[in-house]
């Protein structure tokens, strides 16, 4: 093993013994009393206390109903100096496992409930792209997402919910990337909530995701647990996950397909409220995933093309059949009220049928994805933070200039615990190997170095 290859899990592994933060609310946590901006809205907890969380949400009641609004926006303005910057690592679904979030582009999400008793709607309304700002795009205007029906207190059980419609639930959530070590659900289904003494939680559920099939992909259904429970200073997670298809059609391509995702991960809260640390483990199984709908969502990639095309390979996966094991690891560790230090990172080993011994880059068996980084911040006054974070990401070890490495000194302006302004610079160093996708940018391969940034974002 080289000794990069050490080094980097190394910094992983050191996680172990602190456990994890897997609460996953997307909330950044405060260096000092003056909260940063959540990164995720509050009504979309990726743990299974998703119930109290919405329980506690302000309303305005009007007669025995209780209406809601709350929602996560961010608006950010990037440019490369004369004009939008070209980048690897800035598209959610594309860039794969090279995203990092630095330059993550605009999102609207606005959850509109009513509450009456022990029962509860809710409709999301999700959009990206502002129109007036660039030119409208109807794909990314999604409109009402979703809706669904939550019952408390089901069959008069205080301790069970149930949860009907159109929605999602999001497993291990990791905030520095903004993805998902055990997924989110893309569905119309049921979800069963029980609370189990102790503080612990366990919830199932139940959906489909409708057939494309102008890309080939078949109704797929899609079946997941999760449970957690305190055990001492420590709360233990475990999820597992299955999303199918059997949606054969005459003249058509649609196979048979399947995946599973099983995976542990536990938090702890350091003492003295100091921070917290996070580690999770989580293990795919694919069978033919290029012909499964969208139904689940692992590491910024749905069946489909998205993992064949960011890991397992389109040129020779056999339809996107493989395995892989991905270790995530989040550390938040306030030194003083003004001082405060984060690390994170992850690792992905991947094994395909697609091997090519003579080119690494085609070559997807065996290749192990690394990517960590730590981002110091101090408070320098109430409302103004400085902060400076440092990216590597490896995009596969046995290949050294198929890799990067991104500093990202930052000026932010926090708005309590509403939201934040912030002023961001990076500068890039690439491997020989990093260039731009296919198509993405006609006659360019290589990325911009220097790239600038203005964002606001607010959650409520």
């Amino acid at each position: 093993m080289s000794p990069m290859r050490c080094l980097a899990l190394a910094l992983l592994l050191a996680a172990a013994p602190a456990f994890a933060d897997g609460e996953g609310s997307g909330s950044a946590t405060p260096a000092a009393p003056v909260k940063t901006a959540a990164i995720e809205p509050h009504s979309t907890q990726d743990t299974v206390g998703s119930v109290e969380a919405q329980n506690q949400a302000p309303g305005v009641d009007v007669g025995d109903v209780k209406f809601e609004l709350h929602g996560y926006a961010r608006m950010p303005l990037t440019t490369q100096g004369s004009r939008e910057p070209y980048l690897v690592d800035n598209d959610y679904y594309l860039s794969g496992f090279g995203y990092t979030r630095l330059y993550e582009p605009d999102w609207s999400e606005l959850f509109f409930s009513a509450k009456k008793g022990n029962y509860k709607a809710e409709f999301g309304l999700f959009a990206s792209l502002y129109s007036d700002y660039s030119q409208a795009n109807i794909a990314n205007q999604l409109g009402i997402a979703q809706a669904s029906l939550r019952a408390d207190k089901f069959l008069d059980q205080d301790a069970l919910s149930v949860q009907v419609g159109v929605f999602w639930d999001r497993y291990g959530y990791i905030e520095p990337y903004d993805t998902y070590l055990f997924g989110r659900t893309h569905q119309g289904g049921a979800k069963v909530m029980y609370k189990l003494p102790g503080g612990g939680k366990v919830q199932g559920g139940l959906g489909i995701h409708e057939a494309n099939l102008q890309q080939n992909q078949g109704m797929t259904p899609i079946l997941h647990v999760a449970a957690s429970q305190p055990v001492g200073d420590v709360e233990v997670g475990a999820y597992a996950v299955r999303t199918w298809t059997s949606d054969k059609r005459q003249l058509s391509p649609i196979q048979d397909g399947t995946m599973y995702v099983a995976g542990l991960d536990a938090k702890y809260k350091l003492p003295n409220d100091l921070g917290s640390a996070y580690l999770g483990f989580g293990y795919y199984h694919m069978d033919k995933v290029l012909y499964l709908a969208p139904a689940l969502e692992v590491m910024h990639s749905t069946g489909g093309r998205g993992l064949p095309e960011n890991f397992l390979g389109l040129d020779n996966s056999m339809d996107g059949t493989g395995h892989m094991y991905t270790l995530a690891t989040d550390e938040k560790i306030r030194i003083n009220d003004q001082a405060q230090l984060r690390a994170f990172g992850m690792a992905t080993w991947v094994r395909s049928p697609q091997v090519d011994e003579m080119d690494p880059t085609k070559n997807r068996d065996r290749r192990l994805y690394i990517k960590w980084g730590v981002e110091p911040s101090y408070l320098v006054l109430p409302r103004l933070r400085v902060a400076a974070r440092f990216d590597r990401v490896i995009l596969d070890e046995y290949d050294s200039q198929n890799s990067f490495r991104v500093l990202s000194p930052k000026v932010a302006f926090p708005l309590d615990n509403w939201g934040e302004i912030f002023f961001q610079y990076s500068h890039y160093w690439y491997g020989d190997r990093v260039q731009l996708r296919p198509g993405q940018v006609p006659l360019e391969t290589r990325p911009d170095t220097d790239v600038f940034k203005l964002q606001a974002q607010v959650v409520w």
